[in-house]
């Protein structure tokens, strides 16, 4: 498994972590998923809008494999925003992310749309430790919704992406994000085969797509 330490990927490009050509998409004999140690290791991606394209904040799918490993974190202010950063932006609007919330160890889908007394919208995701888990979180409609191995876990209402007052752009990471030592939330554990979408994919899709290598020029896929 390769690590990766702080790797800035500029630009609008396909971005590819996928299995050898004559496996499968399945995750545990890909062979190239990349390995995140928790404590420094984070790759850096381009601005949001860059890789999604317009409307993003209303419309966006991703999905990935995903192997946590190691002792699940507690998350600070039982807030998704304060487990580690499976995937995610800066400065943490939404995002997959994995840590002990009001008791419950999952995997959390999560979005902040800004609506009163509900600011973060999450649904969490049962795992099993050191096994790999296809999650995908679904936004559109003003609807989240979230996939474990390609079944519906369950979805909420949840609205807009807030973004920045100050105009900054959020930029996509995996694996972690650090803003300085108190605010360190690097995941411990693997990553494979992880797709950006332009649009909202239906349970029927990601079913389809599960095990599957993608082309590439797949309708609204935006990275890959």
């Amino acid at each position: 498994m390769a690590t990766i330490r702080n790797i800035l990927l500029l630009g609008l490009f396909i971005i590819v972590f996928l299995a050898a050509p004559f496996f499968s998409a399945r995750a545990d004999s890909a062979g190239f998923a990349l390995a995140f140690d928790g404590l420094n290791d984070f790759v850096e991606l381009a601005p949001t809008s860059d890789i999604f394209g317009s409307g993003w904040e209303n419309t966006k799918t991703v999905n990935l494999w995903v192997k946590p490993e190691g002792i699940e974190p507690v998350c600070e202010y039982n807030d998704p925003a304060w487990c580690d950063a499976i995937f995610g932006d800066r400065p943490r609007w939404w995002g997959i992310s994995w840590g002990v919330l009001n008791g419950e160890d999952r995997i959390w889908v999560w979005n902040y749309d800004g609506s009163p007394n509900s600011p973060i919208d999450k649904i969490g995701i049962p795992y099993e430790s050191d096994s790999w888990v296809h999650i995908s979180l679904v936004h559109g409609g003003g609807t989240l919704v979230a996939y474990r191995n390609g079944e519906k876990i369950s979805e909420i209402e949840s609205g807009t992406t807030q973004q920045p007052s100050t105009g900054a752009l959020p930029i996509l990471h995996l694996g972690g994000i650090i803003n300085n030592a108190e605010r360190n939330w690097t995941f411990e554990g693997e990553l494979d085969e992880v797709r950006f979408w332009s649009r909202t994919l239906s349970e029927i899709e990601i079913k389809a797509d599960l095990y599957q290598t993608l082309a590439g020029d797949e309708d609204g896929l935006a990275a890959y």
